[in-house]
């Protein structure tokens, strides 16, 4: 699938201090906050490695039409073509009291030769007010064989709902997010070894 691309601004690596670099050792996710556009809804960076190659992770999150096959409460999810333009359309299940929400984004793809790989979307039309952000993949390691997956998330659906309640249930499943990227990846390598 091959959409908008951007290769003016090369993928962004972020920095890290010791113990955001001990956590992500220990496989965990790293979680920084970040101000919401307007401050409103929320705004969120998530880190986390994934032991696999960049070039093997990029399939998996370039394919926002696949997104519902794997990823935690996606509903649906569908690569629309609007004249030549990449839309997603992705349905979200929202734990209570927040109604299910959808959105169509435009997808923004960038590949770099290094390895490093980026796909950005931004709200077209949908229930949100905004909803923008980015998978970021850098190659990892010494040997560049893992991959830094960074998720960015700027979204404000527009509800009479406290912003500690949007953070929560935004930044609540994003370990199972990773998880669930990680475990494709593993099911997609083992599918192409049979």
């Amino acid at each position: 699938v091959v959409s908008l691309s951007a290769f003016a601004q090369a993928v962004e690596v972020p920095t890290f201090n010791e113990k955001e670099l001990k956590k992500l050792a220990a496989g965990e996710m790293v979680l920084r906050d970040r101000k919401p556009t307007d401050n409103r809804g929320v705004a969120a960076e998530s880190m986390a490695i994934i032991d696999q190659p960049s070039s093997e992770v990029w399939p998996v999150i370039r394919d926002c039409g696949k997104y519902d096959q794997f990823m935690p409460r996606v509903k649906k999810t569908e690569l629309r073509d609007e004249n030549g333009t990449p839309i997603c359309h992705t349905e979200l299940k929202m734990p209570w009291p927040i109604p299910d929400l959808w959105s169509d984004n435009l997808s923004i793809i960038r590949e770099e030769p290094s390895g490093r790989y980026a796909r950005g979307w931004k709200m077209v039309r949908g229930m949100y007010k905004r909803n923008n952000g980015e998978w970021r993949l850098v190659p990892w390691g010494d040997d560049n064989q893992k991959t830094l997956a960074v998720y960015v998330v700027d979204s404000d659906p527009g509800l009479v709902i406290p912003d500690g309640i949007l953070k929560s249930a935004q930044t609540g499943s994003l370990p199972e997010l990773f998880k669930a990227v990680r475990n494709r990846v593993v099911a997609l390598r083992e599918k192409s070894a049979q």
